[in-house]
């Protein structure tokens, strides 16, 4: 090792791979900083059908690290959408489970059953998406707020309808993000020719001028 380190070969190496290092630094970056929006809209679909997972802040997030790193990819007005969004996904996902909980006399449990049906429901495909909510909130109204069958079935219909329309409205809103992204992705190169064609213009203005 000492004889490798007087020859200067252990420098040499060194100094190759801290080259190499920095070559490749700024496509790790953008690596990275891909894997962060990839896996933020990943868990932002999940957070549709599982609500424990806040699946459009996860996406709001992913967007913002993403801007961070590679600030010429997406505009700030995108990010802006992305967090209007955010909070419609809340406004949606809070009042369609009161609606749906307040509308047939559901109470806290019945709430808390649905999402405990919906995610055992995600093992049964989409049958189990469907329903797993509704037998969820029926079995928790009847159990744990030791509720009559006839009630259960009732408020556990409640519960799991809100369940259904908030996971509607915050797949609209899962989508509606998407969509702003691929927007303002796709209207960047646009611009960009359009500012490449108007300085081709000025050029050939100025040429015939002379």
């Amino acid at each position: 090792m000492e004889s490798i380190i007087a020859s200067g070969a252990w420098s040499d190496w060194m100094m190759n791979v801290t080259d190499w290092i920095k070559a490749m630094w700024p496509y790790l970056w953008a690596f990275i900083a891909w894997a962060a929006l990839v896996f933020s809209v990943l868990m932002g679909f999940v957070g549709v059908f599982v609500p424990v997972i806040p699946g459009a802040i996860v996406f709001m997030f992913g967007g913002l690290v993403h801007k961070l790193m590679l600030p010429d990819t997406f505009s700030w007005w995108a990010i802006g959408v992305l967090g209007g969004l955010m909070v419609l996904d809340r406004v949606v996902d809070f009042f369609s489970t009161a609606f749906g909980t307040k509308w047939l006399g559901g109470t806290k449990w019945g709430i808390f059953g649905a999402l405990v049906g919906g995610l055992v429901g995600l093992f049964f495909g989409i049958v189990g998406i469907l329903f797993g909510p509704v037998i969820g909130a029926v079995v928790f109204e009847i159990v744990w707020a030791r509720r009559n069958p006839k009630e259960a079935a009732r408020s556990g219909v409640g519960a799991g309808v809100g369940f259904g329309i908030s996971a509607i409205g915050r797949m609209a809103v899962y989508f509606m993000m998407i969509g702003t992204l691929v927007i303002d992705l796709s209207l960047d190169p646009e611009l960009d020719d359009s500012e490449e064609v108007s300085r081709v213009e000025s050029v050939e203005s100025i040429h015939y001028e002379r």
